[in-house]
């Protein structure tokens, strides 16, 4: 029987979570448990995530399987290169090799490109006669033909949430995003029996928190909906404990109140968006529609007032951007009921309408690591038009800083305590958040993660006091707010270990661009 070893590499955007009280990783790796799943008997399929120990060269194999997108390709290379050079043949799939596949040449023994669905059967039965081609080219499926991933491989006790995939791809243009270009704009979706079916697997499991992927959850009104009270029927009842729910939307269902109250019943209750810019010019420049014409701070606000917490995406480096960018997004920041972002620099991924833009302008920087994996380190690949990479560098890490900052979180925490709604899934008295042994596990790696947060830093510890003294006058919203802070503390030990995040910059004023000594 030939022994399957398939493996999620750690993005490079992410902390080393490993030496934390035996390993933990905050998301189950869903790609591998998909991949697993479809295997038939006469396979034997072993899940590993590099998030959670490091990959072990020797372990027995008889193919290794690795997926990775772009944060991933670069550690996806360095694995295969350890197991070819032991003999084991290495198959790669994934978003990255689909849309880059001249990184991996000569990297790996079979690649694998686009989804997996309609060729699983052909692959895994040429690893079964011990004939498998060098190159398989999956389609775009239908998803009712994926299956409940296999988390009966994975070690669940030591990831902190838990992944359904309820759609894949997106009909919105954004001139950067590399998903459309993978999945394609026409969004394509599990039926609710399969959601329902895969949200009880990761209960019966232990998971209280599940992330929905959708790259844009609630973008058809009518399908989310359905969706939505599928899971308000599930959740809480024929006496389960309940569970909360994270997934990504656009700005826009700011102005659908039903789908706000929706999202709420159902305990879809952290959302994701991507507000990007205070640039108008920047959202006309890269597509992003959606966000144009309308108040951000004020949508913002209305989706929080609804019991909903906010994680906001911001970038910087467009075209329209001066070095003044990095302050107006500050200002911008903080005016949002928000208590963490994802800020990044501008980064043009391969096969994006803004990668051909800027490869025939001249503006790629193609040395290094950038020619095929941008991004990593902070690091665009592109060439700024109003001011170098070095500035831009040092302006985003400014900002990650300043809005980092412990002073600075505290004030936006006070201002979701302002608007926060209480959660309806107690006030209907749904039960309690769903507890096991396996997840009272994981809580205590991050728990430990976290007070060691709060050790290096006098001011953090002192926020997290202030915090939880006004969590104790706030007992209706205690719950939410006990999720941003730990959301927060979570994220700033990421930026910490990447070396992204600065306190003494985070009282500066103003980025340090005089720091830059040159235009790298």
């Amino acid at each position: 029987m030939p022994r399957f070893l398939l493996i999620a590499p750690r993005p490079h955007w992410d902390a080393d979570f490993a030496g934390i009280e035996g390993g933990v990783t905050r998301v189950a790796p869903v790609a591998i448990a998909t991949v697993a799943a479809m295997a038939p008997p006469g396979i034997e399929v072993v899940l590993h995530d590099e998030a959670l120990d490091p990959v072990d060269f020797d372990a027995p194999a008889d193919y290794v399987g690795i997926t990775a997108n772009v944060s991933q390709a670069r550690s996806a290379i360095d694995i295969a290169a350890g197991f070819r050079a032991r003999g084991t043949p290495v198959i790669i799939g994934g978003p990255h090799i689909t849309l880059d596949p001249e990184a991996f040449e000569g990297a790996c023994d079979v690649a694998v490109t686009g989804e997996f669905e309609e060729i699983a059967e052909g692959f895994y039965a040429d690893m079964l006669s011990g004939a498998l081609k060098p190159r398989y080219a999956g389609g775009r499926p239908d998803l009712t033909r994926s299956p409940v991933p296999a988390w009966e491989l994975f070690d669940n006790d030591r990831a902190l949430v838990g992944v359904v995939q309820t759609s894949r791809g997106c009909p919105f243009e954004c001139n950067y995003c590399d998903v459309i270009q993978y999945l394609g704009r026409n969004q394509r979706h599990k039926s609710n029996d399969q959601v329902i079916a895969e949200v009880q697997r990761l209960y019966d499991l232990g998971y209280n928190r599940i992330a929905l992927a959708d790259d844009n959850f609630t973008v058809y009104r009518k399908r989310a909906t359905s969706l939505l009270e599928a899971l308000i029927a599930w959740n809480g009842a024929e006496g389960r404990d309940f569970v909360t729910f994270a997934t990504q939307v656009s700005i826009d269902v700011a102005r659908d109140d039903d789908l706000l109250r929706l999202c709420a019943e159902a305990g879809v209750n952290n959302l994701f968006i991507g507000v990007e810019s205070v640039n108008e010019e920047s959202l006309k420049a890269s597509k992003k529609r959606q966000n144009l014409n309308t108040d951000m701070v004020a949508q913002v606000r209305k989706v929080v007032s609804h019991g909903l917490k906010v994680e906001a995406a911001l970038m910087v480096g467009f075209d329209a951007d001066t070095r003044r960018i990095f302050e107006q997004q500050h200002a911008f920041g903080m005016e949002l009921p928000v208590g963490t972002f994802k800020i990044s620099s501008l980064v043009a991924p391969m096969a994006t309408p803004l990668y051909a833009e800027m490869k025939a302008a001249g503006r790629l920087d193609l040395t290094g690591d950038q020619a095929h994996f941008p991004g990593a380190d902070m690091v665009t690949n592109i060439i700024p038009a109003q001011m170098t990479k070095r500035e831009l560098y040092t302006g985003t890490k400014w900002l990650i800083s300043r809005l980092y900052s412990p002073d600075a979180f505290w004030t936006r925490f006070q201002q979701i305590a302002g608007v926060l709604a209480p959660n309806p899934l107690l006030a209907r008295g749904s039960g309690r958040l769903h507890n096991t042994a396996a997840r009272e596990k994981a809580n205590r790696h991050f728990a430990g993660m976290i007070r060691a947060v709060s050790r290096r830093d006098r001011d953090v510890a002192r926020v997290v006091t202030q915090a939880s003294r006004l969590m104790r006058t706030r007992p209706d919203i205690r719950d939410g707010l006990g999720d941003v802070l730990t959301t927060w503390l979570l994220s700033l030990y990421v930026h910490q270990e990447k070396g992204v995040y600065d306190s003494a910059w985070a009282r500066l004023p103003a980025p340090p661009f005089e720091t830059c000594r040159d235009a790298a």
